[in-house]
């Protein structure tokens, strides 16, 4: 049996974000000079939110791998998989990727009228490496002939002789790659990307353990993060057709953020849509945030439920989308990998705790956070066997929203408190640990329009800035409803009576409250774009 209330989730992400991605398809960019082993070369590069971009015009001269091949229609890199020498956390993880992941596609974008890759995500593959400083990308070769290294400490000096006067020094950052081209009793001697050479005191300096020339792809075992046990998790999603906005800037009250990045296609042998972006996880990375890559059963596609069916019931069509799941996760560098499997039928119960368990034993071993949503546990949400899953997730969020939905009959919240505290404790009851629980805030809500006779005329959803300013412009009275722990606005209008149970910082602090109440992880929420920045200092 399908679940009524599953597409009310899907239908916010379409209202809310839909007309935001077509906005962002035309990125703002600008031209930057590019070298190669510090030699200007004719091509120009472009960087757009985070993104080294080059023209795919130097594949072939500059970037070479047999396994990248330009599918131009597509507007598409595509990595065969099985021609590439990885080397993951371990062996069996990398030999399951490399036996099942196929073929993976890298989107490309046109820029100034030029069809270019992330240098982000190809650089391990085309054995480049890169800087960016002022307009200049500066390139360099990896051969096998130079040792890879990383500076090792603050406040380090390089310079170009050893009786260089100190004017002449140079700073380098703790962290920044070298190149050791020859060593003396206590220094190394290094290059920088314009073949400048340098002296350095050797206890500065630290080799990389691998040779990067002799693998197409390299991703060691991620340091896993370990919530501290008085601490509490804030996830907040942002929804992701095929562009992805820019990573917000830094709130204390954001921990994770959970871009949906990874559909699975339907009826395509377990092939996954990448909509990824290493741009955003850079900056995330440098501003502190966790980057959670959410996955999808692509719940709002036609067969999706059907196909979710056939790839729990073949372990080639599972192993096909797990490999791709968890490879295109290391790709884009992130920290863990959240499950939004949905519409998924009561027979499958056991289909999907099997899949997470078998994505739990990669995961981990990649050192990376696993988590999965769910809905509220009720006799419609059986699919979920939330016991079970906690087992093989380190975080399992209630989608603790929808409580009134777009097919109700009659007006009311989106998520009443009372609502939101039976589902808490209707998964405790289940067996869901309280330290792995995440408790779903909605960042959004539904402007009803009732006619005098009681019926719905209307029911929109709602930003919470699209709410208040409807209050604003309408001059509404705002009460707060003790029953049902929010906000509460009507107005009229010539339809009938509009109402709105709002979703502010009153109905959020009430919700974190039964977070620190009941002893649970933290929160998530859905999503990002819904929100006012106001709100997230109440999550500190």
């Amino acid at each position: 049996m399908k679940k009524r209330r599953i597409f009310i989730i899907l239908l916010a992400a379409i209202l809310f974000v839909l007309p935001c991605a077509a906005t962002l398809s035309a990125d703002s960019y600008d031209d930057y000079t590019i070298y190669m082993d510090g030699k200007k070369i004719s091509e120009t590069g472009y960087y757009v939110k985070g993104n080294v971009y080059l023209p795919v015009t130097m594949i072939g001269t500059y970037c070479n791998n047999a396994g990248v091949s330009l599918d131009t229609a597509g507007k598409q890199l595509l990595i065969d998989i099985s021609q590439e020498r990885l080397m993951l956390a371990d062996d069996t993880i990398t030999n399951f990727v490399k036996a099942n992941a196929g073929i993976l596609t890298i989107p490309l974008k046109s820029l100034n009228g030029n069809l270019c890759f992330s240098l982000n995500v190809m650089s391990q593959f085309f054995k480049l490496d890169y800087s960016v400083s002022g307009k200049k990308i500066k390139l360099k070769a990896l051969t096998g002939k130079e040792t890879i290294a990383r500076v090792n400490g603050s406040n380090v000096v390089a310079v170009p002789s050893l009786d260089s006067t100190s004017a002449e020094r140079i700073s380098l950052t703790n962290g920044e790659r070298v190149y050791i081209e020859g060593q003396t009793d206590n220094y190394y001697i290094i290059k920088d990307y314009d073949d400048n050479t340098y002296y350095v005191l050797s206890g500065n300096i630290k080799t990389e353990d691998i040779d990067l020339s002799q693998v197409d792809f390299y991703a060691a075992k991620k340091t896993k993060f370990v919530r501290k046990a008085n601490d509490k998790i804030n996830l907040v999603w942002q929804y992701v057709s095929d562009v992805t906005p820019e990573s917000p800037v830094k709130y204390a009250g954001i921990d994770i953020l959970s871009p949906t990045w990874f559909r699975l296609k339907v009826n395509d042998g377990g092939n996954v849509t990448n909509s990824g972006d290493k741009g955003y996880t850079d900056k995330a990375h440098a501003s502190g945030y966790m980057v959670w890559a959410t996955i999808t059963n692509n719940m709002s596609a036609s067969g999706s439920t059907k196909f979710t069916t056939a790839m729990f019931n073949d372990s080639a069509i599972e192993n096909r989308a797990i490999a791709q799941y968890i490879l295109y996760s290391l790709i884009y560098d992130v920290d863990g990998i959240n499950i939004d499997f949905e519409d998924v039928v009561d027979d499958d119960r056991d289909g999907l705790t099997a899949f997470t368990k078998k994505m739990r034993s990669y995961t981990e071993r990649q050192g990376l956070c696993l988590s999965i949503d769910t809905l509220v546990p009720a006799s419609w949400t059986v699919e979920y066997d939330r016991k079970a899953l906690s087992k093989y997730v380190d975080y399992l969020a209630v989608m603790t929203y929808d409580e009134h939905y777009s097919g109700s009959k009659t007006a009311g919240s989106i998520a009443s408190l009372p609502w939101v505290e039976k589902a808490v404790k209707g998964c405790l009851d289940e067996g869901v640990p309280e330290s792995k629980l995440l408790m779903g805030i909605p960042l959004y809500t539904r402007i009803w329009i009732v006619d005098e006779s009681g019926n719905i005329v209307s029911k929109s959803s709602a930003t919470m800035a699209t709410a208040q300013n409807s209050i604003k412009i309408n001059n509404a009275t705002v009460t707060y409803l003790d029953s049902a722990g929010q906000n509460y606005a009507e107005y009229t209008t010539d339809k009938g009576t509009a109402k709105i149970w709002l979703e502010d910082s009153t109905s959020i602090q009430n919700r974190l409250n039964l977070i620190n109440e009941y002893g649970l992880a933290g929160s998530a929420c859905w999503q990002y774009s819904q929100g006012t920045s106001d709100i997230w200092n109440l999550f500190r």
